[in-house]
């Protein structure tokens, strides 16, 4: 590994931890961040003083400061990226920057291939939450009694419903996501997730466990809704102001109980419905 890789991997597990940050401010407003705040600092001072000062410039801007480079174009603007810097990205001699939002790029293969996202069910029009999921992605009756099985039961659903095309690499990047900390928020609600899978729309499954199970470490409720997406880059921004919607709406008990209590699938897409109709446009 050269030395612009492993710059490269420090600037996005950086970035994770930043993202990780914002996310639990979004869902949880009066969480206690300090550790997770000490390890962005820690992390952060060992990169050379003129890429953590573009890096901190861009994050205030976009969440995101490093992206990948998806189908020819920079995943994070959309520009279309040229063929010479496409290879020089490629070959990672040095650090490289989308010269229309400045964003650092890497070549996804450098780390793990992020598979196509594809939506399954049809052209029409969506609105609302409805944008982002659809009745075959509820999941009114999760069975798996560890964290690594409720996952893998999402992720393989949505494979099987045609939005990503290997359940294993996801799950691998869910887990891998879980370990910079857990998404499990107050109120037994969980927010698992895996960004910077290109190639198509935010997509969204939502599970119910009837029982519970411990999602979020030693001391946390038993986590019952799970909300999990797929994530990618260009709809970064715009999933902070969702999960910050879904953890206002789902904090109050009643909305809550309406998911775990529903008996279908057909049920809880009409609870979800119910319930984001007013705040998710």
């Amino acid at each position: 590994m050269t030395a612009t890789h492993k710059l490269i991997n420090q600037l996005i597990q950086l970035q994770e931890l930043v993202v990780a940050n914002l996310q639990k401010k979004a869902s949880m407003p009066k969480a206690r961040l300090e550790e997770l705040e000490k390890s962005i600092a820690a992390l952060g001072s060992d990169l050379p003083q003129q890429v953590r000062s573009h890096f901190n410039r861009l994050l205030t801007k976009h969440p995101e400061a490093i992206v990948p480079v998806a189908n020819s174009i920079c995943a994070g603007c959309g520009m279309g990226l040229t063929k010479s810097l496409i290879n020089s990205v490629h070959k990672a001699e040095q650090m490289h920057r989308c010269p229309n939002c400045a964003r650092f790029l890497y070549y996804p293969e450098q780390l793990v291939e992020r598979e196509r996202v594809s939506r399954s069910y049809g052209e029409v029009r969506k609105t609302g939450i409805g944008r982002f999921t659809s009745p075959e992605l509820m999941m009114v009756s999760l069975k798996g009694s560890t964290p690594e099985e409720v996952l893998a039961e999402m992720c393989g659903h949505m494979a099987e419903e045609g939005f990503v095309e290997d359940g294993d690499l996801l799950l691998d990047l869910a887990l891998q996501r879980e370990a910079i900390v857990s998404t499990a928020v107050d109120n037994g609600i969980a927010f698992p997730h895996v960004r910077g899978v290109e190639g198509g729309g935010l997509s969204m499954v939502l599970g119910i466990h009837k029982k519970g199970i411990k999602f979020g470490g030693p001391g946390r409720t038993l986590t019952r809704v799970f909300f999990f997406m797929v994530i990618p880059t260009a709809t970064s921004a715009f999933y902070l102001k969702l999960l910050s919607g879904l953890s206002r709406i789902f904090r109050e008990k009643e909305p809550r109980e309406a998911l775990i209590t529903a008996k279908t699938d057909e049920d809880l897409w009409k609870a979800l419905i119910k319930a984001t109709k007013k705040m998710i446009k």
